[in-house]
């Protein structure tokens, strides 16, 4: 089984004459980023992993890799997307408090009324919001995730329990 990647940032463009590159990063996961040794980037169709020699911050975020050490190297890793694998993200960010619904794939859903909805099959992300898109009663339904509906949160157990408003499954 192959680990599950999780979009993270971007390159941007070169920096200097060392091979490092200017990286955008989105906020709630630079944390992980920074803890991890190995970042993933698509060439050719297939993620590869980069590890990661330096990271510095210059006004921009600076990235060196082993191996990549000029410009010309680097400069196709340019206007790249960054990943991180989903195990090496942790799901409830403990500086923030918010969660990472992305990363809930494969939890089992339920409701604190209903009880066991169904195994969450994939996550879409909309705007201002996420949904669940979990298999309830032979149908693909969409439950709306957001922090305020989260009863409890297990993470070694894989399972989530919401506050579903009456009536939701219904539709």
């Amino acid at each position: 089984m192959t680990d599950r990647l999780i979009g993270i940032g971007f390159t941007k463009k070169t920096h200097g004459s060392q091979g490092e590159l200017k990286i955008t990063l989105k906020e709630e996961y630079f944390d992980d980023f920074v803890k991890s040794e190995v970042v993933f980037i698509q060439v050719q169709g297939k993620p590869l992993p980069f590890f990661i020699e330096n990271l510095r911050d210059a006004g921009d975020i600076l990235l060196k890799f082993e191996d990549v050490d000029s410009p010309d190297d680097a400069k196709q890793l340019t206007s790249k997307e960054l990943f991180l694998r989903e195990k090496d993200i942790e799901l409830k960010k403990a500086v923030s408090g918010k969660i990472t619904f992305e990363l809930m794939v494969g939890f089992e859903l339920f409701d604190e009324q209903t009880g066991l909805i169904g195994k969450i099959e994939a996550v879409e992300t909309m705007p201002q919001q996420f949904l669940a898109v979990v298999d309830y009663q032979g149908k693909s339904v969409f439950i709306p995730l957001h922090e305020k509906m989260v009863v409890s949160l297990d993470e070694k157990k894989k399972e989530i329990v919401l506050r579903l408003p009456e009536g939701l499954l219904e539709l």
